[in-house]
């Protein structure tokens, strides 16, 4: 439990403004850092994503999360409404098909399509009408948590290229691209991934009534334009040049395989691509907690994952790979939570599924083993 209430977010993509609204809700006093000139610079920019929850034959820990993120961002989007000049969502309904697209996996009759952009405008503008701060143009450079201080010191970048510090009673990193940079030492186990959706504009009455999802997605007309997305690349050893082999479709082939009439028609179209990067572990699931302390020893006798030592004052939400959507909310909603002393809104096994530190956990039974 937090007894101060200076808390700094960095990043204000979905993570990061999810983080300063549920802080500001909350009743801590929230800043956030942003690197780039606006909110959403990076995969939150996306101008549709979708939402939807995520099928298994035995209702496992991934589908189980999801569950509860949707419930939350829709509940969130309910919420956020006075706060967005227009819709966030449309709750159209998703169609999950098999990756051929010739069998029913599921109707999930609550998902549909959600404005990323907007709805982190929503959250940022909600969390400054309740006091928080949130500077654009600069910079996380380094972090040192302080244990002497009991505080968390942030070295910061301006515009001008500037450096200065400023002092929190606690930190999330939500920097999808930073967190390795930013926190070395917490052993998160990350991938970068660079992914492309493709935005066509149709005549009129030529769309799909719903989302579909198959080997990719296909999205109704909004605003005059069908998104279809998403191609994915993983990053070699963190180049950003080069890349592993991996997905060989295009968005084109996917829209092929799920609706072939409306391809013929966008053959003969010039799609408006957006290229962004998302960062993604290993298991595919978020980071959500307090991270390792890297400056405490990892002994033989620590076996569990309460044994491990962590930070009281550094925290992540990153690693929502092509969840971000049904992942922010409930993640943001989990920190404030632990932040202020209240039960957590999802069960302990779910709370360990994406804890930080479940990699470090891993790292070290194998070294004891061997």
């Amino acid at each position: 439990m937090l007894t101060r209430k200076t808390v700094g977010i960095i990043g204000a993509g979905l993570a990061g403004a999810s983080c300063a609204r549920a802080m500001a809700v909350a009743g801590f006093s929230p800043t956030v850092f942003e690197s780039a000139h606006q909110h959403a610079a990076g995969a939150s920019g996306n101008p549709i994503g979708i939402l939807h929850k995520l099928y298994s034959k035995d209702h496992n820990l991934a589908s189980q999360w999801v569950e509860h993120g949707v419930a939350t961002t829709l509940r969130w989007i309910s919420e956020l409404g006075q706060f967005s000049s227009r819709p966030l969502a449309g709750q159209c309904g998703v169609l999950q098909m098999d990756a051929q697209a010739n069998e029913l996996i599921l109707w999930d009759p609550q998902g549909g399509w959600v404005r990323p952009p907007e709805f982190v405008k929503a959250c940022l503008s909600q969390a400054r009408a309740l006091g928080a701060e949130v500077h654009f143009g600069v910079r996380a450079k380094y972090i040192r948590d302080d244990q002497s201080t009991d505080t968390v010191e942030l070295t910061l970048e301006g515009q001008e290229g500037t450096t200065f510090k400023k002092m929190f009673d606690a930190v999330i990193v939500c920097a999808a691209g930073e967190l390795s940079r930013l926190l070395p030492d917490a052993m998160l186990s990350l991938n970068s991934i660079r992914g492309k959706i493709s935005s066509y504009r149709l005549p009129q009455g030529q769309f799909l009534p719903c989302v579909v999802c198959a080997a990719g997605y296909v999205t109704p007309s909004i605003d005059g334009e069908m998104v279809v997305g998403a191609s994915y690349e993983r990053l070699a050893d963190g180049d950003l040049a080069a890349t592993e082999p991996g997905d060989e479709l295009s968005n084109l082939d996917r829209l092929r395989i799920i609706a072939p009439a409306l391809a013929r028609d966008c053959e003969r179209l010039t799609p408006q691509d957006r290229t962004s990067l998302r960062c993604a572990t290993l298991d595919r699931m978020p980071h959500v907690g307090r991270v390792l302390d890297a400056q405490a020893r990892l002994t033989p006798n620590m076996s569990q994952m309460h044994h491990m030592p962590r930070s009281s004052r550094l925290w992540v939400l990153g690693g929502l790979g092509s969840r971000g959507l049904s992942s922010a909310p409930l993640g943001a909603e989990i920190i404030a939570a632990a932040l202020s002393g209240a039960p957590p809104p999802v069960a302990k096994r779910l709370l360990q599924a994406v804890d930080p530190v479940r990699f470090a956990l891993r790292r070290h039974q194998r070294r004891k083993i061997s």
